[in-house]
């Protein structure tokens, strides 16, 4: 499947005059090539950032031999090079880049080495050539059935950076060896990635995960640093650290790996005044989790994020328990904004969760309309609790989770 460079551009948002870093050209070729490759390049003083990291949890020797996976214009072995660090190896596919080119999946995995570190290629979800084809290197002197899971190795694609992750793993010297990846956030939402994980923590005991508020590339794309490490100071530790001007440091159990490490939205819960200083009961005692069956459709319906707000109030002599809670899931400006649907009659888009009421509640119009208006009272609350992921987006745990401060009518 090839992607058009004007398709790519409606459907990315990313600004037509683009052109990142090292490549300077508008060919259009060059330019899809970048998102083909899932060139992301990790802007100079955030490489010098995320390696004072690395060197705060551990020490290494200047003699250690490190891997570079994914070169690209070469800041990480820049900054290398001046903390005078000197058995640095490195791969780049991209032959505009490098004159040694190096695709990493045919790298002999009998190299080893004590440190991994880089930025490997993200995946785009509408950039078809941007993911991981077993099936490419099949007839590759390394055989994907050595670095890949048996679920992946018969799936037809995956992520590419999952797929840097794990064949990076076999390339680790030893138990005191550490991978480190500038990884898209999204690596760590709830029970995602859960097979890249297991296999994480086959090695490693000890994993730190880095957010910033600066802008790592030369557009935003929301991501993190990855310290997979083991350390007896933080064994069976997650850390996770938000820095905006001041350092904010939070430790979690190894066990937790499969739940919400985004640094930034922890930081959020834990410091935000729109979090902090909610009162009342939490929406999970009126509301059910059992799904609600409704119409949904791309094309034909009557209710988006955009006209949601027009939906607050339910029409005198309706039937009132026909009425559900529809809550906007995803969008950067549309998240947490609220209605009451006719599940009988209303056609939705698919930005909604919907919850029905409890049964104490079914017939209460009030109560209902109560219910919506604290919510969109209160919608910068949905907003402080995720982050950007493409788009901004929440969780049913989120919804249950919000407060409601109302007088109840029995």
């Amino acid at each position: 499947m090839q992607t058009s460079l004007s398709e790519y551009k409606s459907e990315t948002n990313f600004p037509v005059s683009l052109v990142v870093n090292k490549i300077n050209s508008d060919d259009d070729s060059v330019l899809l090539n970048k998102f083909k490759y899932g060139q992301y390049f990790t802007k100079m003083e955030i490489v010098e950032r995320v390696f004072q990291l690395i060197q705060k949890y551990k020490y290494y020797s200047k003699e250690i031999s490190i891997l570079e996976p994914s070169s690209g214009t070469g800041n990480f072995i820049s900054v290398l090079s001046k903390l005078n660090f000197r058995n640095i190896t490195n791969c780049e596919i991209d032959p505009s880049l490098t004159d040694t080119p190096m695709d990493f999946f045919n790298f002999p995995v009998s190299n080893k080495f004590d440190l991994i570190i880089g930025n490997p290629p993200f995946t785009k979800y509408n950039v078809a050539e941007s993911y991981y084809y077993s099936s490419k290197y099949s007839d590759s002197e390394i055989s994907p059935g050595v670095y890949l899971t048996k679920k992946l190795l018969v799936k037809e694609k995956e992520k590419i950076e999952n797929i840097f992750i794990l064949k990076s793993l076999l390339h680790l010297n030893n138990s005191n060896s550490t991978l480190a990846f500038v990884l898209p956030i999204s690596f760590f939402i709830k029970n995602r990635n859960k097979e890249i994980k297991e296999k994480i923590l086959e090695k490693f005991s000890t994993i730190i995960i880095f957010q910033n508020d600066k802008v790592w590339f030369d557009y935003h794309i929301p991501c993190c640093f990855a310290i997979f490490t083991n350390s007896k100071e933080f064994e069976n530790k997650i850390i996770t650290i938000y820095e905006n001007s001041e350092f904010h440091e939070h430790i979690y159990d190894l066990k937790e790996i499969n739940e919400e490490l985004i640094p930034e939205v922890i930081f959020n819960k834990k410091n935000s005044s729109f979090i902090q200083e909610q009162k009342g009961d939490e929406l999970h005692n009126f509301i059910s989790d059992k799904r609600v069956k409704c119409k949904k459709s791309f094309k034909e319906n009557n209710v988006s994020a955009k006209n949601i707000l027009e939906k607050k109030i339910i029409p005198v002599d309706s039937k009132v328990s026909d009425y559900k809670l529809a809550i906007v899931r995803v969008g950067n400006s549309s998240v947490g904004k609220c209605g009451l649907i006719n599940s009988e009659t209303d056609i939705l888009n698919d930005m909604f969760y919907i919850f029905d009421f409890k049964e104490k509640y079914s017939d209460n119009k009030k109560f209902k309309e109560d219910v919506c208006a604290q919510i969109n009272k209160n919608q910068d609350y949905f907003k402080q609790i995720t982050c950007r992921v493409g788009s901004k987006s929440i969780k049913k745990e989120d919804v249950f989770g919000f407060k409601v401060e109302l007088g109840i009518t029995e």
